[in-house]
């Protein structure tokens, strides 16, 4: 299970492993319910995801709904080639903020 560990006071990073699809999004979406918190950013490294479908980049998408509605920030690291394809493709960059360097 992927869990958040703080860095600071008011940022939490969180680093994933393995396959982002359609298979296991269910399963990391519930398990993701309280990662966003009023007033705290989440850093999301996706540096150790193998693989990434349309089922990924959609679970990224509900990821930023829950942070907005939470009032929390969040951004993503390390995203896969992969990943930045589909989300290029789709024209998502101005939702899913991307940052490319390492932590």
């Amino acid at each position: 299970m992927d869990t958040p560990e703080e860095i600071d006071a008011n940022r939490e990073l969180v680093h994933l492993t393995g396959e982002l699809d359609a298979e296991t999004v269910p399963r990391r979406l519930r398990e993701s319910e309280d990662w966003f918190e009023r007033g705290e950013e989440t850093i999301i490294d996706l540096s150790g995801v193998t693989r990434a479908d349309s089922a990924g980049v959609a679970l990224l998408l509900e990821w930023v709904r829950d942070a907005h509605a939470n009032q929390a920030s969040l951004s993503f690291v390390n995203a896969p080639a992969q990943m930045r394809a589909i989300i290029d493709f789709c024209a998502l960059n101005d939702v899913i903020r991307l940052r490319r360097q390492r932590l």
